[in-house]
């Protein structure tokens, strides 16, 4: 096959998000294809997730902020079982639910309740989003958040 082909370099863009065990950053992907102009690959990026939209799968692709990620769909979740990733602990479950329920909510209001190792983590699984305003952290939910765990938004 062509590697330079459009087909080509949307089932390698595919392939890179299906072997990435997190999201991956759009530069990365950009790195992957030097010789590739990034409007070109921005195309394709956005051909493989409309492509999902319209394919009967239980799979779908988020893209968030500068970052790209295969996830199940919500209505699929009860499969996760047999996921070998990440699970969420307890605490880490209840910390994400008191920042979804209270977001934008500051950081200092979260770490009095819950450990600062449950935001680490939901963080590096990138369903918080952390932003600095002066001083404090501004704590909020993700567009991933938002499609694993409420219904996606149009």
């Amino acid at each position: 096959m062509d590697q330079t082909s459009s087909d080509y370099l949307k089932q390698a863009i595919e392939a890179i998000l299906f072997l990435s065990p997190k999201s991956t950053l759009i530069s990365k992907i950009y790195s992957s294809f030097p010789n590739i102009d990034k409007k070109i690959i921005d195309i394709q990026i956005d051909d493989l997730i409309n492509d999902y939209n319209k394919r009967k799968t239980s799979l779908s692709i988020i893209k968030d902020n500068k970052k790209l990620e295969i996830v199940v769909k919500p209505e699929f979740h009860s499969f996760n079982i047999f996921a070998t990733g990440t699970t969420l602990s307890k605490s880490e479950l209840k910390t994400l639910a008191f920042i979804s329920l209270n977001a934008p909510v500051e950081q200092s209001k979260i770490s009095k309740k819950r450990p600062f190792e449950d935001l680490k983590i939901l963080k590096e699984l990138d369903l918080i989003a952390i932003e600095k305003k002066g001083r404090k952290n501004i704590l909020s939910t993700t567009k991933k958040f938002n499609l694993l765990f409420k219904n996606k938004k149009k």
